[in-house]
């Protein structure tokens, strides 16, 4: 009897995988965190304590100002595996029909194959923007709530915590934002950005536009008409409020995460949690990356992936034709590079 060969080879599935776009999360629509794409499983992060400093007036001739040596270092990651199985069995298309176009036929191994691609990107998307959200946080975890990396802790850095006080009528909000962007604006080191933003849960949201501070700020505005209505963002599937306050955007992150909990069980995890947010400088050069490494196979090793966002997929036949398994897989992981230029928002009232 012939082998019973999968009509599709493994660059098929693969181009067709990531030919469905990445609609999700809000943190890839605004292009935070980048994917660059490497040669290794292992990234080694640099890091820098030199200053730019403002130079003496010297006389003609002078030797000049002696510049003090960087104090550089470095730390060794690696890039974790996401892989994901699906299998497609007899019993998923014999005696089932659907409608397609408009047009009643069998289930076939076509329509088949392409749901559980659809469903494949849709893993990996939501999966790309926690471990980014993660990042964002300083602790990077998987869908199992292992901690992967503690950034702080690799780094050798204590978070940075403002405490907002939304529930003190006469917290001075623009002390306090004010706080935040000097935060980030001392520890770009070098770096650039375009502005500081901050992403926070509903909650806080709500609380924050509600404090009597804020509250007189926007109603006393030419914008206040459109204020009271509120810019929204339709960004990655997140319809959240948006408000400018001072020199700093307020973006409000609603939604959650489908996650597991160590014992398998299905669980539903905020997005940002409840009362909290996290300010960001914005538009950097490098100082958020998503390292992109090779794939888990035999004929790609040390070969850095050729997509923006790759996932592979690989194809087998069941033994007696019993299904066939596809197998999908990202290696990905994002860094804060700076994490002393991210801050911690939260209300103690």
């Amino acid at each position: 009897m012939p082998e019973i060969l999968l009509p599709y080879t493994n660059v098929d599935v693969t181009e067709e995988v990531n030919r469905i776009p990445n609609n999700y999360g809000y943190l890839n629509a605004l292009d935070i965190s980048p994917s660059e794409p490497v040669g290794s499983r292992l990234v080694r992060i640099d890091y820098r304590d030199g200053q730019i400093v403002v130079l003496a007036a010297e006389e003609p001739g002078s030797p000049g100002q002696l510049t003090e040596q960087d104090n550089v270092g470095g730390t060794i990651l690696q890039i974790p595996h996401f892989p994901h199985l699906e299998t497609i069995t007899p019993e998923d298309l014999a005696g089932i029909v659907e409608v397609v176009n408009g047009v009643l036929q069998a289930r076939n191994l076509d329509a088949e194959l392409a749901k559980r691609l659809s469903r494949i990107r849709k893993n990996h998307s939501i999966t790309l923007e926690y471990i980014r959200m993660g990042s964002m946080r300083g602790l990077i975890k998987d869908g199992r709530g292992r901690t992967l990396y503690d950034l702080y802790s690799v780094f050798g850095i204590t978070k940075k915590v403002i405490d907002l006080k939304l529930g003190t009528a006469d917290t001075d909000m623009v002390e306090k934002f004010e706080e935040i962007g000097d935060h980030i604006q001392t520890n770009l080191k070098g770096e650039t950005m375009s502005g500081v933003e901050a992403l926070i849960s509903p909650t806080m949201f709500n609380r924050f536009i509600q404090h009597p501070k804020v509250e007189k700020f926007w109603i006393q505005t030419e914008q206040a008409p459109g204020l009271q209505k509120f810019l929204r963002a339709d960004l990655g599937g997140n319809w959240g409020r948006i408000f400018d306050f001072g020199d700093i955007r307020v973006r409000e992150y609603k939604g959650s995460f489908p996650v597991r909990s160590t014992s398998g069980q299905l669980t539903s995890e905020p997005i940002i949690e409840a009362g909290k947010g996290h300010a960001y400088p914005a538009g950097t050069q490098e100082m958020s990356k998503t390292f992109q490494g090779p794939v888990h196979h035999i004929d790609m090793v040390n070969v850095a992936p050729d997509a923006s966002d790759p996932i592979y997929v690989s194809t087998e036949v069941l033994k007696h034709g019993a299904g066939v398994e596809v197998k999908s897989q990202t290696n990905r992981l994002s860094v804060w590079k700076q994490p002393e230029c991210l801050v911690e928002l939260m209300s103690s009232d």
